[in-house]
């Protein structure tokens, strides 16, 4: 049994009777998905995963034609300023589908969609063409009514209007053949779920077999649902409105068909009483034309509002010409809504309730008030007002005056002793203020004040400097090394002068030292001394780069290496090196440097092209580096030759030593060989072949010694034979 108050309605290009959604962001406005649920997939398991993909979910900001429409089909409906691109032009079987959930209120029930479809027609059956689908559901994702909450529509589907285009890609070269439909209204009315969550799902698909694409365009709102009755007492007959959109419309009375089976009927006020009751139902588009609803409206009381105004003066003379006329609206009514618009006879508007007006010219003027009911109802009252002629004088200004922008405003026009008032117009009835800025070319009316009445108003063309803002990067970076000052900054103009704020009046000296902080700038005409009105704001950023190396740290150097300032670097940074803390002038990678010296480095950042403030001492070490092996060693007990000798040594701390035995063995090991009196007297350490603290025998040894040069560098192998001679 079909539920009598549900129902989806469908048309094309329908004006949606409302401008603002009452449910959030059902119609993109904000500019993107917030409110709304994304998934993508296949075209068998569309919501195989949630969010919101790339090229596949789109926000439209910017109306174009859409190219495969052969430029026909707009992308964002008319009169809406956002929409959404649902699935794209790329074929795979692909799905995507948009959800919109809501809480239905009395405000938001009656909910309405729009939405433009492109597909290619692959010829397949309807289950495996492109297809956009709509589906109203319950929290549980259940479709709430299988007949009129489900809608399809599918590439070659029968009497859906589809247009033609055979647009050629681009990219491809390769010409296709799309069909296309008109921005299609669909709404549902929700009114018997007050209370309830329900979901709304859009879901788009691309053919079956991977080879034809199918994508969608949609907008959506939200409004209260509305029945529209017009009974007016000024006309004959009544206007009966039904929500629009429809397949078939009957209207009855008292059960019988009254009207034509249109959307609206307009039936004689003279055969009907108040409190008479009508009934339409309507029949909604549907994949199976099987959702009907009813809905009631009863006969009111016929509306009837009779104008009423009045015209006053608005200062101590008669009514005259550029004084403001006050039209005092006087009509009683209760009818909620009523617009009111007024023709003053001399080809102005106004909507106000209560205007003022000015007349140029002195006569007789047909004044006309209409009354405008929310029904439509419209009331009408006419009556004459005479303006003379105004008595007051011109007012006399020197039209050669010049102004600079940056104070330029009507108090600043010279206009001796003279009461002026000024205007934006020679009609307008609002003054404006002696502060208003004055623009360029622009027209100013000023009207002598004369016993508190305006005189005729002449209009005052301003000559203002234009000059505008200078120009340049918005972020500007400069080393802070480099102690960069204001004329460092780079901006083009003429006569430029630095403020630290918009509305500052002292400029700065460009000698200012920069800091992390914003500048502004003004441009000056150098003939006039006018500064531009606007100012370029910059945002200074100096840079330091850290400089990673110790306070000081010393530098071994071998007495074989070259004794310049490249062998100072670090491979893991670049540097700039000094002769002393403050020197202003780097050494070169030539220069020589000299046992014992101190020398400052400072860290050069490649990015920004900054060098470190901070140096750091660089103390210069020359050693020998190369290691003179004493490859013999005699056990006798007599103090002689009784250890083995490894020359320079002890300038290597970072040292390791192995002795092996001719079966390759270990049998000694130790580190820092050489250091605190730390020698090999030819007794084992290691291994199993000998028990510790005993003597080797004699024979030939194998050693390895690992050591660093420089505390920097790589690890250093030495390695050889050594004889060993036990006497004892």
């Amino acid at each position: 049994m079909l539920n009598k108050h549900f129902f989806i309605l469908f048309l094309l290009l329908a004006n949606l009777g409302f401008s603002q959604s009452e449910c959030y962001n059902s119609d993109f406005s904000t500019g993107d998905f917030s409110g709304w649920e994304g998934y993508y997939g296949t075209y068998n398991i569309p919501d195989f995963a949630k969010g919101f993909k790339q090229y596949r979910h789109t926000i439209i900001t910017t109306s174009t034609l859409d190219p495969r429409t052969c430029n026909n089909l707009p992308t964002i409906p008319p009169g809406e300023t956002f929409s959404a691109k649902l699935g794209d032009n790329e074929s795979g079987a692909q799905a995507e589908s948009l959800v919109y959930t809501m809480n239905v209120t009395p405000e938001n029930s009656f909910f309405l969609y729009q939405f433009a479809f492109v597909v290619e027609d692959g010829g397949h059956k309807p289950s495996e063409q492109p297809e956009f689908t709509t589906r109203i559901t319950d929290i549980n994702g259940v479709t709430i009514d299988p007949l009129c909450g489900d809608y399809t529509i599918y590439a070659g589907q029968p009497d859906q209007e589809f247009y033609s285009c055979t647009y050629k890609d681009p990219v491809t070269g390769r010409t296709n053949k799309t069909k296309w439909t008109k921005w299609r209204t669909v709404g549902v009315n929700l009114a018997t779920y007050m209370g309830q969550t329900v979901k709304i799902e859009f879901t788009t698909k691309d053919c079956a077999y991977e080879e034809h694409f199918g994508y969608a365009y949609i907008s959506a709102k939200c409004a209260k649902p509305k029945v529209d009755l017009k009974v007016c007492a000024s006309e004959p007959n009544f206007e009966l409105t039904a929500p629009y959109g429809f397949r078939k419309y009957l209207w009855t009375y008292q059960g019988q068909p009254v009207g034509e089976p249109n959307q609206n009927i307009y039936l004689p006020l003279a055969d009907y009483t108040e409190g008479a009751v009508f009934e339409c139902i309507m029949t909604a588009f549907s994949d199976d034309n099987a959702c009907d609803s009813k809905i009631q409206v009863t006969l009111t009381k016929p509306t009837k509002i009779d104008p009423l105004f009045v015209a006053k003066a608005s200062c101590n003379t008669t009514q005259t010409t550029f004084n403001p006329i006050i039209f005092e609206n006087q009509t009683t009514t209760s009818e909620p809504n009523v617009k009111w618009s007024w023709d003053f006879g001399d080809g102005t508007t106004s909507i106000e309730k209560d205007p003022k007006h000015v007349f140029t010219a002195s006569g007789n003027y047909n004044v006309k008030l209409t009354a405008t009911t929310e029904s439509g109802c419209i009331f009408n009252s006419i009556k004459q007002v005479l303006i003379d002629n105004n008595p007051i004088s011109e007012p006399i200004l020197n039209s050669n005056q010049f102004f600079c922008n940056q104070n330029a405003t009507i108090s600043a026009i010279n206009v001796g002793n003279q009461n002026l008032k000024w205007f934006s117009s020679l009609t307008s009835t609002d003054e404006l203020p002696t502060t208003t800025p004055l623009i360029d070319k622009t027209s100013y009316y000023a009207s002598v004040v004369n016993n508190g009445c305006l005189g005729k108003r002449i209009a005052f063309v301003a000559s203002v400097s234009n000059l505008t803002a200078p120009t340049g990067n918005a972020t500007q970076y400069f080393c802070t090394i480099d102690k960069p000052t204001l004329k460092d900054i780079i901006v083009k103009g003429t006569g430029i002068k630095w403020f630290k704020n918009l509305t500052d009046t002292n400029p700065l000296s460009n000698s200012t030292i920069l800091s992390n902080d914003v500048f502004y700038a003004a441009q000056t005409d150098l003939q006039t001394g006018c500064e531009s009105k606007e100012r370029l704001k910059i945002n200074i950023i100096l840079q330091d780069p850290i400089n990673t190396l110790p306070a000081s740290y010393k530098k071994e150097l071998c007495l074989d290496d070259e004794l310049v300032v490249r062998s100072l670097r670090d491979n893991k940074a670049e540097m700039i090196f000094y002769d002393s803390e403050n020197s202003s002038n780097p050494l070169s990678d030539n220069d020589p440097v000299r046992n014992g010296s101190t020398y400052y480095a400072s860290i050069f950042d490649p990015k920004t092209n900054c060098e470190s403030i901070k140096r750091t001492a660089v103390l210069v070490s020359v050693i020998p580096c190369e290691l003179v092996v004493y490859n013999s060693m005699t056990i006798d007990g007599n103090d002689l030759n009784d250890h083995f000798v490894i020359k320079n040594i002890e300038f290597f701390p970072e040292n390791t030593v192995e002795i092996y035995n001719r079966f390759g063995q270990l049998v000694y090991r130790t580190t820092k060989y050489g250091i605190d009196e730390n020698y090999f007297y030819g007794e084992a350490n290691s291994g199993e072949v000998f028990q510790k603290s005993k003597k080797l025998p004699t024979g030939s040894y194998f050693y390895i010694i690992n050591f660093k040069k420089t505390i920097s560098s790589e690890n250093n192998l030495q390695k050889g034979f050594l004889y060993i001679s036990n006497n004892e």
